[in-house]
């Protein structure tokens, strides 16, 4: 949470249960109380509820899984708003070698077969789509080597 709270400035942050009766002496922080860090998660997450990157995320994500489920070469798909990770048919394991060299699209990994990926709450439409067209032009370009 602290990570995209903090949106690369260093803060920890920490959620407690109601029926936890925070206390002075219970938890300690590596960067609790640190002013501009206070003052950097504060600025994000004003700007994230006034363009209410949240629901955004919650929209673009059921799209992009919906559209992942739909493509050739996906075998399965997890994940809740942006967090996303798909697996990729057996032959497809040098996908994410393509993606970066030949389309510039940076993506994550969790085994050979599985892309992970992690956008921006601030992705476009528009940029969801070319990662989509960049994943089937590169599943294609594999599979007509292949053959």
């Amino acid at each position: 949470m602290a990570k995209g709270m903090g949106n690369g400035f260093p803060i920890g942050g920490i959620l407690i249960a109601p029926s936890i009766k925070a206390k002075f002496g219970l938890l300690g922080t590596t960067f609790g109380g640190n002013p501009l860090a206070c003052a950097a998660a504060l600025a994000v997450l004003e700007v994230m509820e006034k363009e209410n990157l949240m629901e955004a995320a919650s929209q673009k994500g059921k799209y992009l899984i919906e559209a992942l489920k739909n493509t050739k070469g996906v075998k399965v798909v997890r994940g809740k708003g942006l967090m996303i990770g798909f697996e990729m048919e057996t032959g497809l394991e040098d996908i994410r070698k393509v993606l970066l060299n030949d389309y510039k699209i940076f993506t994550g990994e969790a085994k050979p077969n599985v892309i992970r990926l992690l956008p921006s709450l601030s992705i476009s439409s528009s940029e969801i789509d070319l990662f989509l067209k960049g994943l089937f032009d590169a599943s294609a370009q594999i599979s007509n080597k292949a053959n």
